[in-house]
């Protein structure tokens, strides 16, 4: 198994021209994903993050907030970290990268977001494979890419948006980090034979920043994590790292959970959050479930339909009695760990799709164990049905093409208007209060959510529950976007959009 798909690094080069490699397809993702993140302002959160959290005054993040200190060090981080820590929430590391490019500025955010990216597609690979990049193909590429753009959950403000990005993508990085040496070791037993010294302070950090990343990856990193430790214990193949590493992540995992802000920030946002459609009373009613199902659970798991359309396929063609084996096992735990995930975040009010950004990795990872599989039948079939084959591959290519042709068009539409605001301000910033246009976004791009919403970007939606400013004075974000430029007062015109 850990060598079968050497002699097959290009398997397909019939089917498409031989100067479109998967590095090729990979490189034009890279740019076109580079460039949404240069379009994409500081916007929400990333702007009250951009000052030192003030726990005494309720944070920076709640209606009628006060002055607050610029971020201009690294012991400010420090100091906001341990205030948000013990007032708000545990998500010390992805907060903190907020608060770093917040003060360190957009730009390195845009480079090393798009490293990340990429890194999480090819740790993705490993984990799922267990090959080197030497054995990536073009067949491997196009479905990365598919379920990267497509399948992710909330994309928009979970890969590109500052604040999501680190809180989600960075953190799914670490955890992947984590479980590597996991599957490495599941898919070559004479991965590290002798262990290096290293290994066991290196497992014991990765286990420690995988823990005490976000939620929901951690409790999925941890579901895996023990299975992996009673299987290799019953292969008298358990090894001081494996064990370490697991310590480390519980302590990690007891550290984020855990936080002093937790039940002070439910307190908060119970008492001061504005939210019409789910009201504190209402908590672990049916309506809640019914709300999670709608908003959290239904929107995350419809997209793992088509990623396990090739695990069906791997395991419908087994025979009877082979269905259970090293790769189904390993596909059934990390479905489990996803699975078991999204049924918790039912039970957790006010839960959102982002949840299940690391539970769809996982089922990203699975994917790709069926289709390292299937492969010598992709290659079969790809010799024999190469108008078919090249005919698929243009229709994915053009869909593409045109929903990130529309993207990048809302997301300048945008950026155009966020930039002429600036401007507009400045131009009165002696005034003590100036009334700016609502951002508004191309009606395609209302449109574009209804019939592809993992093609997500800007929208009406967005926009109204925290992305733009409120007609409302006393609205966290206008006050600390006037703040963050040193302007008084700034207020948007129109009604109030938010709708239950």
């Amino acid at each position: 198994m850990a060598k079968h798909n050497e002699g097959r690094i290009e398997q397909n080069t019939a089917v498409l021209p031989s100067w479109l490699s998967w590095q090729a397809i990979l490189l034009v993702v890279t740019l076109v994903f580079f460039v949404r993140n240069m379009i994409l302002p500081l916007v929400s959160d990333d702007i009250p993050y951009a000052f030192i959290w003030d726990g005494a005054d309720r944070g920076n993040l709640l209606d009628g907030v006060g002055e607050r200190v610029r971020i201009t060090s690294f012991y400010d981080i420090v100091v906001s970290q341990w205030s948000h820590y013990f007032t708000w929430g545990g998500r010390i590391l992805g907060i903190g990268l907020t608060q770093f490019f917040a003060w360190q500025g957009k730009l390195p955010f845009n480079i090393l977001n798009t490293v990340v990216f990429v890194a999480l597609i090819f740790l993705m690979f490993r984990l799922g494979t267990g090959e080197i990049l030497k054995s990536m193909n073009k067949t491997y590429m196009i479905w990365l890419v598919v379920a990267a753009w497509f399948f992710l959950p909330d994309p928009f403000l979970t890969i590109l948006w500052m604040c999501g990005s680190c809180v989600y993508l960075w953190m799914a990085l670490l955890e992947c980090l984590f479980l590597l040496p996991y599957c490495l070791k599941y898919w070559h037993s004479d991965f590290w034979e002798a262990p290096p010294k290293w290994s066991i302070p290196v497992m014991a950090v990765s286990g420690l920043a995988a823990g005490w990343s976000v939620e929901t990856g951690a409790a999925a990193v941890a579901f895996i994590t023990f299975f992996a430790l009673i299987y290799f214990w019953r292969q008298k193949q358990l090894e001081a790292w494996m064990v370490v590493g697991f310590i480390f992540l519980c302590i990690g995992t007891l550290m984020l959970t855990q936080a002093p802000g937790e039940m002070h920030r439910l307190a908060l946002q119970r008492e001061f959050e504005y939210n019409p459609a789910l009201p504190p009373e209402m908590y672990w009613t049916s309506l809640m479930f019914y709300i999670n199902f709608d908003e959290c659970f239904w929107p995350v798991t419809k997209f793992w339909l088509p990623l396990l359309v090739p695990v069906v396929l791997y395991i419908y063609n087994l025979p009877a009695g082979q269905r259970l084996n090293r790769v189904t096992m390993f596909q059934g735990v990390f479905f489990a760990a996803a699975l078991v995930v999204m049924i918790i975040m039912m039970f957790v009010p006010m839960a959102s799709a982002r949840a299940g950004f690391f539970p769809t990795v996982c089922l990203i990872i699975l994917s790709l164990t069926a289709l390292r599989e299937l492969m010598p039948e992709l290659e079969h079939f790809a010799k024999n049905h190469v108008g078919f084959c090249r005919g698929a591959f243009g229709l994915v290519a053009a869909v593409w093409l045109v929903v990130s042709g529309i993207l990048i068009h809302v997301e300048w539409s945008v950026y155009e208007q966020w930039t002429d605001r600036i401007d507009y301000i400045n131009a009165r910033a002696n005034q003590e209060l100036v009334v700016v246009h609502q951002i508004d976004v191309p009606p395609i791009a209302d449109e574009l959510g209804e019939w592809c919403e993992s093609a997500m970007t800007w929208n009406t939606g967005i926009l109204a529950w925290g992305a733009d400013l409120e007609p409302r004075l006393e609205g966290s974000h206008n006050i600390m976007y006037a703040q963050y430029y040193g302007w008084n007062k700034v207020i948007t015109d129109g009604e109030d959009r938010r709708q239950p």
